[in-house]
């Protein structure tokens, strides 16, 4: 295989796996904190909501995470948590001090762009149902403004 020919196979072959992307499980909000969900790859749409405070920590994990609510309505008051990687990529929070107002939250979606608290979004990741069924709560790794 010429040089030209393998560099033309690979890209082929990273462009194929960049559109075969993993695609989440739809999964209806009310019915989301069961059992048989624990520890599927799901999407869960609803709206985010920081209950007045964010917490942001490495606890069991390498990368720093923020916890927010999604909640089913915007005026919601039961909702799941959904960790948020730090950062200043896409699907991700950036950091910011100890103190904030919402509007200093950066939320970044999947495109990049910015989503606030309040906003209707699909949050894509894996989903975990402790065994007695109460405080799910998902790893979001992609974030859509719905």
């Amino acid at each position: 295989m010429t040089g030209k020919a393998f560099l033309l196979t690979l890209a082929s072959g990273l462009l194929f796996a960049g559109c075969a992307a993993k695609q989440g499980e739809p999964i209806d909000f009310a019915n989301a904190c069961k059992i048989e969900n624990d520890g599927k790859y799901v999407e869960l749409t609803g709206y985010l909501q920081d209950r007045g405070s964010v917490f942001c920590s490495n606890i069991g994990s390498s990368t720093v995470n923020c916890g927010m609510t999604v909640t089913a309505a915007a005026d919601g008051k039961d909702g799941y948590l959904a960790d948020i990687e730090q950062g200043s990529g896409s699907n991700q929070i950036e950091k910011f001090e100890g103190s904030y107002k919402k509007d200093d939250l950066k939320i970044r979606d999947n495109a990049g762009g910015f989503v606030k608290i309040g906003d209707k979004v699909k949050l894509t990741g894996k989903f975990s149902v402790p065994p007695d069924a109460k405080g799910c709560f998902m790893h979001a790794d992609k974030i859509e403004r719905q």
